[in-house]
């Protein structure tokens, strides 16, 4: 696991010092940058060491006409190896790295649908003068990437772009609202304007004298489900889903250096520590809770109870208000992007780095299984033909929302408003928003649906949308920032894409079953962990954002609240509102997005 990045056009000697130093945390192992004085190109890289440690592996990588920078993990690298040699290559590493060099020389773009991984990566055609950039099918690794005055930029991170003056650092509006509606910004889009991101299961080629560029889609889950032979049986799919998740995990044990895991009180990480308990002794597992909470969920508990019934060595992380107050600044500068999720993903991965470079999470499991509560309550009450009876209950639902009337807002909605209705935060984001925004002719912020030509069932058409948006937008995004802040590699097991793609085809009658959500994995899992992670009813886990907000935090969300440059973009009644607010202490978790917002306004001294 590394950083990459590069660039063509002028000042390309300056990319190592404003991008090495920024991204150093990526890769804190060895460095190294090449130039081509010829095209005014340069191609960098940092190296976190998981795969063949020595200094062989070292990149950039060379082989006559191609130069590489790449940072991911391809799991199955030793097959394809064994594949290339028999086509007569000769290798001198035993690095993935050098795999995927030799792939793209063999089979060119062909080669990404060979990789079984993470992975987002750069190749310097010198011959057809053109780059090749390339990222994994579910965007679990970041490629970050700007056109402007004659040059092509390109980083693992937003950070070099922020802490440079590389380009001007300017907000973008449409990022902005996506933010205040859903709690993160939505790719292809960063917070910065003009900058942008490439988009998961997409590889682009940039021609390095004109620097006209190509972006082209190479896989799509969905299709490549319909290739697989339909499950006849429950107890098929069930034995079946246990053979993949089996096959899942040994690719993503696959290292140099020791893996150990993520583990909280919920099944889908129980799951992954019990797999890996099939092929790997001495696990070290990792959960995180409160001290002196009583109002919240702690699930540091059963999480222990797990790691004993699974044969773990075991740390609970317990933090408290001044805890958080001792990192906030750091996880504001390391989340790279406003984001209102990743701060527990950012403690558990500060601790666990500290003695371990990878760990495995169970990321992508409700996505793919049907894990949310709103499964149940979009596939019931969508489509539905709604009434008065269903109206006034929605209107109920608008003014005084609870569990009983929640339901109600989804009748008469398509699955994909419905899940756009789910994943809207703020409904009212153009009241907040200062008129010289709100007036704009924007429209309002919606979640990525490109409707499919095949014919997709509820779940399925939910399980998209989740994972098309709040999956790689918000849950990867914000990981993968968090825990390379700490030289950590996260691996989200579940999202090897050939056990996507089986679940994906799956019945919805298989992921919710006799009124049990996740039905299908539960009981291709449940030998291997606790009766009670299986048994117990959904929780999702909580900070305790408002108790901070009006305690440890206070004092420096009052002081980023009074920086001028929050008048650009709020109406002063809006900022004097929340002042007050702050003062008074009468703050709630919904205040977090502000002052998440707002602290990275201050921390990067970005504007309009």
């Amino acid at each position: 696991m590394c950083s990459i990045y590069g660039t063509i056009g002028k000042n390309y000697k300056n990319i190592e010092k404003n991008f090495s130093e920024s991204l150093h945390h990526r890769g804190p192992d060895d460095k190294g940058i090449f130039y081509d004085d010829s095209m005014d190109l340069a191609l960098g890289h940092t190296r976190l060491s998981i795969i063949d440690l020595s200094n062989h592996a070292h990149q950039p990588m060379k082989d006559e006409n191609y130069t590489l920078v790449f940072n991911g993990e391809i799991y199955n690298y030793k097959d394809i190896k064994k594949e290339l040699i028999e086509l007569g290559y000769k290798f001198v590493t035993n690095s993935d790295t050098e795999v995927v060099l030799k792939s793209y020389i063999e089979w060119r773009e062909k080669c990404l649908n060979k990789f079984r991984g993470m992975f987002a990566f750069c190749i310097y055609d010198k011959q057809k003068e053109k780059l090749f950039l390339a990222r994994d099918r579910f965007g679990i690794k970041p490629l970050i990437y700007t056109f402007l005055d004659d040059q092509f930029i390109f980083s693992s991170e937003l950070k070099p772009f922020l802490n440079s003056n590389t380009i001007e650092k300017r907000l973008s509006k449409e990022a902005i609202i996506d933010y205040y509606t859903f709690g993160s910004v939505k790719q292809p889009k960063t917070i910065l304007e003009n900058v942008y991101q490439l988009m998961p299961s997409h590889y682009m080629e940039v021609d390095i004298t004109s620097l006209e560029y190509k972006i082209t889609k190479y896989y799509d889950y969905v299709k490549e489900s319909l290739n697989l032979p339909s499950i006849k049986t429950y107890e098929e799919a069930v034995k079946k889903l246990r053979s993949e998740l089996e096959v899942a995990t040994k690719h993503h044990l696959v290292a140099d250096v020791n893996v150990g895991a993520f583990l909280s009180g919920g099944v889908d990480s129980t799951a992954v520590v019990g797999l890996m308990k099939q092929y790997k002794e001495n696990i070290t597992t990792f959960s995180v809770g409160f001290k002196n909470k009583t109002n919240i969920i702690d699930e540091t508990e059963i999480a222990t109870r797990s790691a004993k019934f699974l044969g773990t060595k075991h740390y609970n992380i317990k933090i408290d208000d001044e805890y958080v107050r001792n990192i906030i600044d750091d996880f504001i500068y390391y989340l790279e992007q406003p984001s209102i999720d990743g701060i527990n993903s950012y403690i558990v991965s500060l601790e666990t780095a500290k003695e371990l470079k990878v760990a495995l999470s169970g990321l992508g499991g409700d996505e793919i299984f049907a894990g949310y509560p709103h499964f149940k309550s979009i596939i019931e009450y969508s489509n539905k033909n709604s009434n008065l009876f269903t109206k006034s209950l929605s209107l109920l639902n608008k003014l005084r929302p609870n569990r009983f009337t929640n339901r109600f807002q989804f009748y008469g909605l398509d699955e994909f408003e419905a899940m756009n209705k789910q994943r809207t935060i703020n409904k009212n984001i153009f009241k907040i928003l200062k008129k010289t925004l709100s007036t704009i002719d924007y429209p309002l912020s919606t979640i990525n649906y490109q409707p499919s030509t095949i014919n997709l069932s509820p779940i399925q058409k939910v399980s998209k949308v989740e994972i098309d948006n709040y999956l790689i937008n918000t849950l990867l995004r914000d990981t993968d920032a968090v825990s390379m802040a700490h030289s950590l590699e996260v691996r989200p097991i579940l999202l090897d894409h050939k056990l996507v793609e089986f679940a994906f085809r799956l019945p919805d009658n298989y992921k919710i079953k006799d009124n049990l959500l996740k039905a299908v994995f539960i009981d291709s899992v449940k030998d291997i962990i606790p009766n009670e992670v299986w048994q117990r009813k959904k929780t999702g886990f909580e900070m305790p954002f408002s108790e901070w907000l009006n305690g440890k935090l206070n004092a420096k969300f009052l002081e980023v609240s009074n920086n001028p440059a929050l008048k650009q973009i709020f109406k002063e009644e809006y900022l004097n509102n929340l002042k007050f607010k702050i003062k008074n202490l009468k703050l709630d978790r919904r205040d977090w997005m502000d002052f998440v917002f707002m602290s990275w306004i201050e921390r990067f001294g970005v504007n309009l």
